[in-house]
């Protein structure tokens, strides 16, 4: 077994174990963007089904607001679930309209938007994993830093609320894109990621990377 392969599954098995995150539960529903993350997750939680005694299906949203490309991560989910035999639910929102209505940003008005279709698929024995990473968590404490947010915000995010648990909340995201190329596992770009036009962006491509370059080991510190 390979080095990343090794790190993400232990560090996957160690969080479910450390949050019983499985506790009373027989299904696990992925949030699945078709990107690293969750395309790793997907992966890990689909191979460890039968070690966990737990049955596996994902789910995709189109938030209809990046056109073309917004499909071909549709068309490439439903692939990949596909190959790999994994059901899979496509649904499609009206983010821009629904933001536009609320008076809500992109961002929020998505955030909203996923939470309720993952919600509506649940049961008393359903969890939804969402493919959350220690750099994702380490964007939110600075991003609720410099909104000014009390100490419950710079928590970060939590390894699990309610339904949702997040089993990936150990990896880095080099891991996690160390895992797919050692797997051979293809995966998706939202090209929103790449702009510095939304605030955690700049704070994934310019806070983080400086954090780094100070100490290699500020993502699992913070």
């Amino acid at each position: 077994m390979s080095n990343f392969t090794h790190i993400v599954n232990n560090k996957v098995l160690s969080a479910l174990k450390c949050y019983s995150m499985l506790e009373d539960t027989n299904k696990i529903i992925v949030g699945f963007s078709g990107g690293a993350d969750s395309v790793c997750l997907l992966y890990v939680l689909n191979s460890m089904k039968n070690v966990l005694g737990v049955k596996v299906e994902a789910v995709h949203i189109n938030h209809g607001i990046r056109g073309d490309e917004a499909k071909r991560d549709e068309d490439f989910s439903v692939s990949f679930c596909k190959k790999y035999n994994i059901p899979v639910t496509t649904k499609n929102v009206e983010c821009i309209s629904e933001a536009e209505k609320n008076k809500e940003s992109l961002e929020e008005c998505g955030r909203r938007l996923r939470y309720s279709v993952f919600e509506s698929l649940c049961d008393g024995f359903t969890k939804i994993a969402t493919a959350h990473n220690a750099n994702d968590n380490a964007e939110t404490v600075f991003f609720n830093l410099a909104r000014g947010s009390s100490i419950k915000g710079v928590r970060g995010i939590p390894p699990v609320r309610d339904a949702v648990i997040r089993p990936l909340i150990y990896c880095t995201r080099e891991e996690i894109e160390g895992f797919c190329q050692e797997n051979g596992l293809k995966y998706v770009t939202d090209s929103t990621n790449l702009q510095d036009e939304y605030t955690r962006n700049k704070i994934r491509h310019n806070v983080i990377p400086a954090l780094i370059e100070i100490n290699p080991s500020a993502i699992s510190n913070i």
